[in-house]
């Protein structure tokens, strides 16, 4: 027996024992720890027997046996990418978790007393709207006074770690309108819309008592969106009664979306098609951030992802949850400030290897 027949006998025990530890410790997903597995048993038997090793590659019209285990070595440093990439989240993840947690804790403390005297008057008084907030001066201000103009009282504000006057702003318009409920939570660093996402998420499961709603609405602040589009959800809520989401859509009758690049609509109908086949939820907008959850379906929600999967993780639960939805027409209109901000058509990539990662990593 060669040198090379007993280093590769060596590697694939040691990878057999790599995947069954990885797996026991849940740190790969079954179909990663059985490719694996299938691969270093390949390799195993290929070891003792070079012409079984030949003949197998033959049938796949490479020469050599030692050609085919080149190729299977390329696909397995991509699940190992994957891997590594998995590991790099997880990092991410407790970052987020710790700054997240501060910036909850923060908020509630400065929010507590007012929640606790604060008297519904009004059945909008049931909603809490959220908008995440990262470098929106120049929309901002505008934004919210068309929302309380709307009258919607209560906000929660995500401030992501803004470096211009947001903060200052959101500030400002809380001591403007003493009859609303401004509660500001604020990032120590930017962790980006999914991380803020996670963080209102979390202080409304944490604190849904003290808060006294029965729906959240999230919007974005930075003017694509009409806020007068929630005339037809208010509708909605009296007619539909058992319906668990509300979800906004470009793309039903009714719905528009001005100034839409063509790339941006290739996109979005990808995505629909990828959140079709991977997660089998029907929803023709399935990133659209104009959405309405009823109290109740969010203590239902858990949200792991801290990257750009999140849109794709609540369309997964949708599904898992057999949750009630129920789409709506809305109108969006694109700027170039808006498209300027961080909606990068490179975007879609890093999308995509996150969901390859978190479906099947």
């Amino acid at each position: 027996m060669s040198f090379l027949q007993i280093f590769l006998i060596c590697f694939s025990i040691l990878f057999l024992i790599l995947a069954v530890d990885l797996r026991s410790r849940k740190k790969i997903q079954p179909l990663t720890c059985w490719i694996i597995i299938l691969g270093a048993t390949f390799v195993l038997i290929s070891s003792f027997n070079i012409e079984f090793l030949n003949s197998v590659s033959a049938k796949f019209g490479v020469a050599r046996g030692a050609e085919l285990i080149v190729y299977c070595s390329i696909i397995f440093l991509g699940l190992m990418f994957f891997h590594l990439m998995s590991n790099a989240q997880r990092q991410e993840l407790d970052l987020s978790r710790l700054i997240s947690q501060m910036a909850i804790n923060s908020a509630y403390d400065a929010i507590k007393d007012s929640l606790q005297i604060y008297k519904n008057t009004q059945n909008l008084d049931d909603f809490l709207v959220h908008m995440r907030v990262y470098n929106e001066e120049q929309t901002l201000s505008e934004c919210i006074q068309a929302v309380i103009k709307f009258w919607f009282k209560k906000f929660i504000f995500i401030n992501d770690g803004s470096r211009d006057h947001s903060l200052q702003i959101l500030q400002q318009l809380q001591i403007d309108h003493p009859d609303c409920i401004f509660i500001i939570c604020s990032h120590s660093i930017n962790r980006w819309g999914w991380a803020a996402n996670k963080t209102w998420f979390t202080f409304i499961q944490q604190h849904s008592d003290d808060l006294h709603i029965k729906y959240i609405l999230t919007f974005d602040p930075d003017g694509q969106m009409d806020i007068s589009d929630m005339n037809h959800v208010l509708k909605l809520i009296e007619k539909e009664k058992n319906t668990d989401l509300f979800v906004g859509s470009r793309f039903i009758p009714g719905g528009s979306s001005e100034n839409i690049p063509a790339m941006r609509r290739i996109i979005l109908a990808i995505s629909k098609f990828v959140t079709r086949v991977l997660y089998g939820t029907k929803v023709s907008d399935p990133h659209i951030g104009y959405r309405v959850y009823p109290l109740s379906t969010m203590q239902k929600i858990h949200l792991t992802a801290d990257g750009m999967h999140y849109a794709n993780e609540i369309n997964e639960q949708i599904k898992q949850l057999n949750l009630k939805m129920i789409e709506f027409p809305v109108h969006i209109r694109y700027t170039d400030y808006s498209l300027g901000k961080w909606q990068k058509n490179s975007n879609s990539i890093k999308l995509g290897l996150e969901m390859l990662r978190k479906k099947f990593f």
